[in-house]
């Protein structure tokens, strides 16, 4: 079941709160809204593996990706053009994990997503990308501690943006905590769980 199928489902498990339960003034204004233009903040923040082959060697990997498209609400489309722009990636606590051996020492830049293209793929939007995993020295372990030298490599990797309709800002913050979908306190945006560590906060603002 996809993302979108979810929050429908999810929507649905609400009709039975109270009414007073939901902001009104908010279910109104997005619920007229036609059109709007998301700023989408893509965050991954994960232990993750940096070197290239099944070795010890993870660091908390944080890597950002920003998207901007403006969505169609009553047709389900977008309309023109998309931005998609990248940060560098982020290492931290680099470690040889489940071990007692020195972290891995990393030739190069560990980059975890860098865009390529995008394109629509049902109710998502499909970004391909690269992801560059540098050489590195890494323990033999489970063999010793002794270093050994590994390639690097490049990987094609994938990442996908749900589209989903801005009417799920009527709900109140607290019902939302804990599904695939969650309002912010202040009910200016929602946060979509994607996979792969990946999490899509969405900004929408009306444009018609």
């Amino acid at each position: 079941m996809n993302t979108v199928s979810r929050i429908g489902l999810a929507l649905a498990g609400f009709t039975t709160v109270q009414t007073s339960a939901f902001d009104m003034a908010a279910m109104e204004k997005w619920g007229n809204a036609k059109v709007v233009k998301y700023l989408v903040k893509g965050e991954h923040n994960a232990r993750t593996s940096v070197v290239h082959g099944d070795y010890e060697g993870k660091a908390d990997v944080i890597d950002r990706i920003t998207v901007e498209f403006t969505w169609d609400i009553t047709k389900r489309q977008v309309v023109g053009q998309v931005i998609v722009k990248d940060d560098k990636t982020e290492l931290k606590n680099l470690k040889s994990d489940g071990t007692n051996c020195p972290p891995p020492t990393l030739k190069g830049e560990y980059e975890h997503f860098v865009s390529a293209s995008n394109s629509i793929l049902g109710d998502q939007l499909e970004i391909k990308g690269v992801r560059t995993v540098p050489a590195a020295m890494v323990s033999n372990y489970p063999g010793g501690c002794s270093m050994r030298p590994i390639p690097g490599a490049k990987e094609d990797v994938r990442v996908h943006v749900p589209f989903v309709d801005p009417g799920i800002l009527g709900l109140p913050p607290e019902m939302t905590k804990g599904g695939p979908v969650s309002v912010a306190s202040d009910g200016k945006s929602f946060s979509v769980k994607g996979a792969e560590n990946w999490v899509w906060t969405f900004i929408p603002t009306i444009v018609q």
